[in-house]
């Protein structure tokens, strides 16, 4: 009968870490920006160290943030109206395409009790306007450095787009 209880409590920490994660597909799925959206990443976002505080239990691989930041973006894409992509290099601006420099400034991993939390600080850098976003994501049970990493940029991502796109 414990072995059912534990399985059980296991399934709603699953279902509920979830939840939020499809909550921003959905929610992406209604924003319209009335431009296609490329997203310039700042190679410099690479030094940024994790930061972990808490009490924690093992080690994950540390990501590349580029790469998950296009993971990010990509799968926000499947969601939306807008296209949005990532590219490598600053191009010139046209009045169909809004380019964005995105550039992680802080990633904070604190691990409590019952759960833990990933804030990612990042700004976003549009002509002369900045957007400084906190992407989160939290986990119940068990979470990779890059697990996490790409569901708070996704946060972030969503975030910025909600208050670009509705200005």
């Amino acid at each position: 009968m414990k072995f059912h209880y534990l399985l059980l409590l296991l399934s709603i920490a699953f279902i509920t870490s979830c939840s939020s994660h499809k909550k921003i597909n959905k929610l992406a799925s209604e924003l319209n920006c009335n431009k296609s959206i490329e997203f310039v990443f700042d190679k410099q976002s690479n030094l940024v160290k994790i930061v972990k505080t808490g009490p924690s239990i093992g080690e994950s691989k540390i990501p590349d943030y580029e790469s998950t930041f296009v993971a990010a973006v990509e799968e926000l894409q499947k969601s939306m109206n807008t296209k949005l992509n990532v590219e490598n290099t600053f191009g010139f601006p046209t009045d169909s395409v809004v380019r964005v420099v995105v550039k992680i400034e802080k990633i904070e991993w604190n691990f409590r009790a019952a759960d833990a939390i990933m804030n990612t600080e990042i700004n976003f850098k549009v002509q002369n306007r900045e957007f400084p976003i906190t992407g989160t994501n939290t986990v119940y049970w068990h979470g990779t450095k890059k697990g996490n990493l790409h569901k708070s940029l996704k946060s972030g991502i969503y975030q910025f787009l909600s208050l670009y796109c509705n200005q």
